[in-house]
């Protein structure tokens, strides 16, 4: 009995530890509205730590384009995301237009887009760390930087 107590105690503390190590970097949560009377509801609740190990498995040859596309620009994302960690919770934009309304703001450590239009509602959170990296991840697929 001491024994199936033990063990346990072992699964359980192993199951915690595993769903720590998942949701250390956040949550990416993406979720869309569609308005029309069939539209699509669809709700993404994802740990953000998976997003980098997600793109190791993709093939080098898929991230190439983007790869190269991405690597000028690395040096000024490490200097921004740092940057927007260390400013208060506030909107960077805000586009309002007729019948559509467009908000960028950083929230806690996440990045967080809103968009609402006559047909759609879309709200995208990520949080920095877990962008960086995988933006990071997608620029060495050529080679090291």
């Amino acid at each position: 009995m001491v024994f199936l107590a033990k063990l346990g105690i072992g699964v359980l503390s192993t199951a915690m530890v595993g769903v720590a190590a998942l949701s250390s970097e956040g949550f990416i949560h993406v979720k869309v509205h569609e308005t029309r009377p069939d539209g699509t509801n669809l709700t993404l609740l994802v740990p953000a730590v998976l997003a980098p190990i997600g793109l190791s498995f993709v093939p080098r040859q898929q991230l190439a384009q983007a790869s190269a596309d991405l690597r000028p620009y690395m040096p000024a994302i490490d200097a921004a995301i740092p940057a927007l960690e260390d400013i208060p919770d506030s909107v960077l934009v805000e586009v309002t237009d007729p019948g559509e309304h467009v908000t960028i703001r950083k929230s806690g450590g996440s990045l967080v887009v809103d968009v609402k239009d006559q047909e759609d509602v879309v709200h995208v959170s990520v949080p920095l760390r877990a962008a960086r990296s995988a933006m990071r991840e997608i620029a060495i697929a050529n080679g090291p930087l």
